[in-house]
């Protein structure tokens, strides 16, 4: 790994930035971005200028939400210095140096697309914002290189079936966050020539805490934590993080892992969403991953209960067409990719799946 670079101190971390090869102070550019989103009245720009606002001329520390997966979103402060420890472990894992051309390409609404800006300052990174709705790669200009970049898996996914060896010339690494990478994805990766990770992270531990690499010759299985982080499991199994750089040091998680030492593990689900079905646990995003490819209407698994099994599994579907009409094509595929026990059992198709503020899906 590379001696940590020179970044600018946490004091002086929001002074300056450097925006497609420009360095300007911070409250210049401030001002830069309010007239653009004045002019523009595009919601993500607006984010932009509030989080700019935030991290330039407010001390307190970064206002930020929790996704809200799993109970009402919890709004709270980052301090500032968690913030630059943060964007210093990134730098520190991925190798940025000052002056790395990075692209910004998530709403600024959520932590990833805050610590995406935070890093451009904290770094010294040269950065580059486009609107993330719709393509990555209709947003960007043909000729554009970037040493990095953090997306979710449906940006990466849509870029790849666009054009791959645009994606190979134009990135050098990829970070995914947001949500699980479906098995399709995974295989759309094998082969792709540009270095993509899988981060584990959430809003409390200022984004990754581990990260794997998920394509190249030899994919791994196992997060491995980056910095000091380390990791335990609490009598459920589920994750306990440990992040010596940040104000807070112990993270209890819902999420449920095969602990491999005290630096690696294996994501398995979530303990809110686990299914125990006949004696065995199902693991509904471990389904979703499977199927994301095959059932071409937006759903996730969860469970009802069932005098013989105890829980069963059961499908929901976002869908305007009636259920009886989409049943058969849907259960073929289903059959063809998943196991006899994890096949469902009961199957409710919605106009409208309820979703979190940051798109993912509110299980009932």
């Amino acid at each position: 790994m590379a001696a940590r670079p020179p970044y600018p101190a946490i004091a002086r971390a929001f002074e300056r930035i450097t925006v497609d090869g420009k360095e300007q102070s911070g409250s210049s550019y401030c001002r830069v971005v309010e007239k653009l989103q004045q002019k523009q009245r595009t919601e993500w720009y607006r984010e932009v200028h509030r989080t700019l606002l935030d991290l330039v001329l407010r001390n307190g520390g970064l206002p930020a939400t929790t996704s809200g997966t799993t109970g009402p979103p919890k709004r709270f402060i980052i301090p500032r210095r968690d913030l630059v420890m943060s964007a210093h472990l990134t730098g520190a894992a991925f190798e940025l140096l000052p002056g790395d051309r990075v692209l910004h390409c998530l709403p600024c609404e959520f932590i990833a697309g805050k610590m995406m800006l935070v890093r451009a300052f904290a770094l010294g990174l040269d950065i580059h914002f486009i609107d993330p709705r719709g393509s990555v790669l209709d947003n960007l200009e043909i000729d554009a290189r970037f040493r990095f970049t953090a997306m979710v898996p449906l940006q990466l996914h849509r870029a790849i079936q666009e054009d791959r060896a645009r994606v190979e010339r134009q990135f050098e690494m990829i970070l995914l966050g947001g949500g699980p990478v479906s098995d399709a994805l995974m295989d759309d990766l094998r082969t792709l020539n540009v270095r993509v990770f899988q981060s584990y992270g959430s809003t409390e531990t200022v984004t990754h805490a581990a990260i794997r690499r998920i394509n190249g010759p030899s994919p791994e299985r196992h997060f491995t934590a980056i910095g000091e982080c380390h990791f335990a499991r609490d009598p459920r199994g589920c994750l306990v993080v440990y992040t010596p750089h940040l104000t807070t040091k112990q993270h209890v998680t819902n999420d449920l892992v095969e602990l491999i030492d005290d630096t690696r593990f294996s994501w398995l689900g979530r303990f809110d969403n686990v299914i125990l079905s006949g004696g065995k646990k199902i693991f509904p995003e471990q389904l979703e991953a499977k199927t994301a490819s095959v059932i071409p209407y937006p759903h996730y698994f969860t469970h009802v209960p069932d005098p013989r099994l105890g829980q069963a599994v059961m499908l929901v579907l976002e869908t305007e067409l009636p259920q009886e009409q989409v049943m058969p094509s849907v259960m073929e595929q289903l059959m063809a990719v998943l196991h006899p026990h994890e096949w469902p059992r009961r199957v409710q198709a919605l106009r409208r799946i309820q979703r979190t503020a940051s798109g993912k899906f509110i299980r009932e």
